[in-house]
C-alpha cells in the first residue's frame, strides 16, 4: 500500500521508511538532548517532504513532450537522474550573480567569521621508524644528519641529500595547529623564526626542523575571500530559486498523504 501519492506517482512505507532512517541518524547526532519521539516525528515529516520534491523534481524533468511515455518508463535510474540534473541547471540558472555591494556587506556583517590562524612554514629532516628502520637505525641517522648542520651544510642541503622526505630542502606545507601530530607541533610552535630544533622524536621517526616563517593569527581581507563569498551568495541564490520553483510545483500537484503506521 502506498503512504504517499505526488501525482500519479505512489511512494511506498518501505521508501519514507529509510528516508526517515537517515534523516533522523542525522538530526540525532545535530540535535542531542532532544526528544527521541519528536525527533522522530520530524524525521518523518522532512523525509516525506524530500521525497516530494524528490518525485515534482523526476516528473517535471520527464515531462518532456517529446518523451512517450513508454519512453519514459524505459528511462534508466542515471539517465532519469541526469533528466533531474539538468534541470535543476536550468531552474537555478535563473539566480543573479551577487553584485560587490552585496559581497562587501556580507564580508562586513561577517568579517570575524574570516579568521586565518596562526600558521607557520617549517622544513625538516626525518629518519622513519618503521618495519625497515628500527630505531637505532633511524637515531644514527638522524646524529648524521645534526652532523652535517653542525659542519656548516645549509639545511636544505641535508634534507634533500639525508632525510627520508627529501625534496624542497624539507620544506612543507603552510599548517596552523592541528593540522600535524602533537608532537611534532609541539616543538616547531615554540621556536623561533631560523632557528633550528634539537633532535625530537615523533610517531613517525626523529626529526630535526627548522623554523622558515611564522604567519600571526589575521582576519582575512575582503580581496583574499570575495570569491568564497560570491560563490557562497551564489548557491544562497540558486537555492532560493529552486525553493521557490519546488514551491509552485507543489501548489499545483496532488499530493495525498496516507496516515503513518504505528509503530
Amino acid at each position: 500500500m502506498p503512504s504517499l501519492r505526488v501525482n500519479d506517482e505512489e511512494i511506498d512505507e518501505a521508501q519514507i521508511g529509510r528516508e526517515t532512517a537517515a534523516m533522523l541518524a542525522l538530526m540525532t547526532e545535530q540535535m542531542p538532548g532532544e526528544d527521541p519521539l519528536a525527533l522522530r516525528s520530524r524525521a518523518r515529516e522532512w523525509a516525506e517532504d524530500n521525497l516530494i520534491e524528490a518525485a515534482l523534481l523526476r516528473q517535471a524533468a520527464l515531462a518532456d513532450p517529446g518523451t512517450r511515455i513508454a519512453e519514459r518508463a524505459a528511462l534508466s535510474e542515471p539517465d532519469t537522474q541526469r533528466r533531474v540534473q539538468r534541470l535543476v541547471e536550468k531552474i537555478t540558472a535563473r539566480a543573479p550573480a551577487p553584485q560587490a555591494r552585496e559581497i562587501a556587506d556580507f564580508y562586513a556583517s561577517h568579517r570575524d567569521s574570516f579568521q586565518s590562524p596562526e600558521q607557520l612554514r617549517v622544513a625538516h629532516i626525518v629518519c622513519n621508524i618503521d618495519e625497515r628502520h628500527s630505531a637505532e637505525a633511524a637515531h644514527i641517522a638522524i646524529e648524521k644528519a645534526r652532523a652535517a648542520l653542525n659542519a656548516g651544510q645549509s639545511f636544505a642541503a641535508v634534507a634533500d641529500a639525508l632525510s627520508d622526505c627529501p625534496g624542497r630542502g624539507g620544506e612543507l606545507n603552510l599548517f596552523s595547529r592541528g593540522e600535524m601530530v602533537p608532537a611534532f607541533e609541539e616543538v616547531v610552535f615554540q621556536l623561533r623564526v631560523d632557528e633550528v630544533s634539537s633532535i625530537f622524536r615523533t610517531e613517525f621517526g626523529f626529526h630535526i626542523a627548522k623554523l622558515l616563517e611564522r604567519r600571526p593569527a589575521r582576519v582575512l581581507a575582503l580581496e583574499e575571500v570575495q570569491e568564497r563569498i560570491a560563490a557562497q551568495l551564489l548557491e544562497s541564490s540558486r537555492q532560493q530559486v529552486l525553493y521557490q520553483y519546488l514551491d509552485e510545483q507543489r501548489a499545483r500537484a496532488r499530493i495525498v498523504r496516507d496516515p503513518a503506521p504505528q509503530p
